[in-house]
């Protein structure tokens, strides 16, 4: 499933995730559980998983290891690539160009490969 960056779902569960809100995260994907593999994009930058929101520069949004662990249990792929763009980074190449630690470890710790292509 891909959301226009428009889109008020797209909205809510941008905004939850990079201010760190677990419980309207956790909300939003009990209410729809197939929003933990969405992704987020428009026409020109392509789309990007809801990962890669949590980790986007400039990085070290508030609970970002907590963000991360409930996505990843909710059934979000750590490995999932951007799609439509000139690159296909991540969500760990997003966190190591930010110097973003606790999103590292907290990708890490859920299964993302540390020898992924695309950077």
């Amino acid at each position: 499933m891909t959301l226009h960056n428009g889109d008020p779902v797209a909205s809510s569960l941008t905004a939850a995730i990079r201010s760190g809100d677990i419980e309207s995260l956790e909300r939003l994907l009990a209410e729809r559980p197939a929003l933990a593999a969405a992704r987020v994009g428009d026409d020109q930058a392509g789309s990007r998983t809801l990962l890669h929101l949590a980790t986007d520069w400039p990085g070290h949004f508030p609970n970002a290891a907590a963000v991360i662990a409930l996505l990843a249990r909710a059934g979000a792929d750590p490995n999932a690539a951007v799609e439509g763009s000139w690159h296909a980074e991540t969500p760990l190449h997003w966190a190591a160009s930010s110097d973003d630690v606790a999103a590292l470890d907290a990708l890490l710790d859920a299964s993302a490969d540390i020898e992924a292509p695309g950077a």
